[in-house]
């Protein structure tokens, strides 16, 4: 049999470059999958060493990251607890250890985290979408979409029960609780006051007009001022220190439908989830006057946004496109760090007090855990 020459040389140069890399004592991933193939721990420590090596090379690298090169089977999804339909909203302990879900025409399931079983269900009569929870934890809330409110007794999480509902005029999207007065954003009924220092008996004490549909609201920690995500008329900042008069004072068009809003720590600016806009990022320094700072696309729907607790990260639930890890250390330039592929469709994300982990209401999937 004949062998082309060309052939040859190829095959001969080839064989010389596998024994070199093969040789290659300095490469920590070989190491690593050589001396235990099946050990995921040592990939992992390859994976990160690897990292560092090209995160100290960023202007050579173009910034390109080791996952971007050769990702691995996704170590960083810790678990996932499924729920019976739709994981809407979630809501962690203080102490971390148990989770409480909206989960859509299912209610609301509260889990063991470190199980991953379902403890109880508490089943409401519309399709609970978001929840907000008392300081003490002894109570939670539920915009129940059609249904308007539920309020549920949680004082034992594994025999909660609902101890009383407020129906509101539109439907409930969202609920913010501050002291005994609860912000429930009603879509097409603006934001309603509702008294809820006697959770047996609700009332309602004021309505917001809002110019488009009230999606979601947010207070500032202090309590002075509500910010509503209004739709396709953007950005609403409503002033609440005095409850009996309360009044607009901005309001900020963006690009797309803000359905969600965040707050740093400082009050100094507001992260729009805008939709097929992606984030919308808004200085408040002069809360009269907000502007947009800076935008950051997604290639999906972006639903929620969560920031770390050192307010140098933003994780996005982007709905289809799972989380998105945006660096915005230079708050006029966010910069996508990683994306993590969640099976379903990410609507919500918190993080762990502790910085350590991710909560992702990931739809059909329910509530999926991610160690970061």
């Amino acid at each position: 049999m004949k062998y082309n020459t060309n052939v040859l040389a190829t095959l001969s140069m080839l064989l010389f470059l596998t024994v070199t890399l093969l040789k290659a004592g300095d490469d920590p991933f070989l190491k690593a999958y050589n001396s235990n193939k099946n050990s995921e721990s040592s990939i992992q420590t390859a994976y990160n060493k690897v990292n560092a090596i090209l995160n100290r090379q960023k202007q050579k690298t173009n910034d390109v990251t080791f996952a971007k090169i050769a990702p691995l089977l996704d170590p960083e999804i810790v678990s996932t607890i499924d729920t019976p339909v739709y994981a809407e909203n979630i809501i962690i302990s203080q102490d971390g250890k148990t989770a409480f879900i909206a989960d859509s025409r299912s209610g609301v399931q509260i889990a063991d985290i470190k199980s991953g079983k379902i403890l109880h269900s508490v089943d409401t009569p519309g399709s609970a979408i978001d929840l907000s929870i008392s300081s003490d934890e002894n109570y939670m809330f539920v915009a129940d979409q059609d249904f308007g409110l539920q309020i549920i007794d949680i004082k034992d999480p594994k025999n909660a029960f609902i101890t009383s509902s407020f129906q509101t005029a539109g439907i409930a999207k969202s609920v913010e609780l501050h002291n005994n007065y609860l912000f429930v954003a009603d879509e097409n009924s603006g934001v309603e006051i509702i008294d809820v220092s006697d959770k047996t008996k609700p009332k309602k004490i004021k309505r917001i007009k809002t110019k488009g549909y009230a999606e979601d609201i947010t207070l500032s920690k202090d309590g002075r001022y509500a910010y509503i995500a209004a739709g396709t008329f953007g950005l609403q900042i409503v002033d609440i220190k005095n409850i009996n008069n309360v009044h607009t004072i901005a309001r900020l068009d963006t690009t797309g439908y803000a359905q969600g809003v965040t707050i740093s720590k400082d009050g100094s600016y507001a992260f729009v989830a805008d939709h097929k806009s992606g984030m919308q990022i808004v200085d408040l320094k002069n809360i009269n006057m907000p502007k947009i700072i800076a935008c950051y696309d997604t290639p999906s729907f972006t639903k929620n946004i969560t920031l770390s607790n050192d307010q140098k990260t933003v994780f996005i639930a982007d709905y289809e496109s799972g989380v998105k890890v945006v660096d915005i250390s230079n708050i006029y330039q966010p910069k996508l760090l990683n994306t993590l592929n969640t099976k379903s469709y990410a609507e919500d994300i918190i993080i762990s007090q502790n910085n350590d982990k991710l909560y992702v209401a990931d739809g059909w999937s329910g509530l999926v855990v991610v160690d970061i």
